[in-house]
């Protein structure tokens, strides 16, 4: 195994981002995210992003190293790419299927040409957590994404829905706040209404759910979102949970990154 370091430092999207006036404020803290955030929490929540950060790594990974493609090894070792799915790529115990050629395509993104145990590599990852930040006030608070799990406390909650969004583009859901469990998404300030109805109990996590939010669209489909859960090509937005390719969103916050090997 090479001993491989690999530094995630946004660049290039993310720069561009910086230059947004928008995002210019005198408070960032108070002003641009709930009382209680917390990064952490927003990146547990939402782990398509950090797959993204890990993807574009690999990426740069092959495009510079010059391995040829050992594409066949990484593919038949089902134990390493079930590792890489479920803690790496997003994926959950129920969303994961080798026999979807969709989710394989995905998949195959976390490949690492000449590296025999990614895993190992991905371990090493230094998240640049401001990229997050900045991708909740750019896009998640607007795309409804939760930004951190639902505590135990809190019942009885409404599942988030289409009526609780703005006919306004740039606001969205904006005007609440979303909280993540189990494999579904609630609003945390949302009470039940004739058009939004839906109050569901919060779900006890397990250990492979915990805050990836599920998806009710398959891999490959075409879809405005995702709500997590497995990866959705062409979507414009991934509501908290799995990964979702050709996002906008999700392409801002991984940006282009350099990397270093030693």
């Amino acid at each position: 195994m090479k001993n491989v370091k690999i530094s995630l430092l946004a660049a290039g999207a993310t720069l561009a981002l910086l230059a947004c006036s928008s995002l210019e404020v005198d408070n960032p803290e108070e002003e641009n995210f709930p009382a209680d955030w917390s990064v952490v929490e927003y990146i547990k929540a939402n782990p398509d992003l950090r797959a993204l950060q890990i993807m574009d790594q690999v990426n740069i990974w092959n495009a510079t190293k010059g391995f040829e493609s050992d594409e066949a090894a990484f593919l038949a070792d089902t134990t390493l790419m079930t590792n890489v799915a479920l803690n790496y790529a997003g994926f959950t115990e129920t969303s994961l299927d080798f026999t979807d050629k969709d989710k394989m395509k995905y998949l195959k993104a976390f490949n690492m040409y000449g590296v025999d145990n990614e895993v190992a590599v991905f371990e090493t990852l230094a998240l640049d957590t401001s990229v997050f930040e900045k991708q909740f006030v750019a896009y998640g608070a607007v795309e409804g994404r939760p930004y951190r799990s639902c505590k135990d406390n809190e019942v009885n909650l409404v599942k988030r829905g289409d009526c609780q969004s703005s006919e306004v583009a740039s606001v969205g859901f904006a005007g609440h706040l979303y909280c993540a469990s189990a494999g579904a998404v609630f609003c945390i300030d949302c009470a039940a209404t004739d058009e939004c109805p839906e109050i569901a109990p919060v779900p006890v996590e397990s250990s492979s759910s915990a805050a990836k939010p599920e998806s009710s669209d398959a891999a490959g489909d075409e879809s405005s979102s995702s709500e997590g859960g497995e990866p959705a090509a062409d979507s414009s937005s991934s509501e908290g949970g799995e990964p979702a390719t050709d996002s906008s969103s999700s392409e801002e916050a991984s940006a282009e990154s350099s990397s270093s090997a030693e």
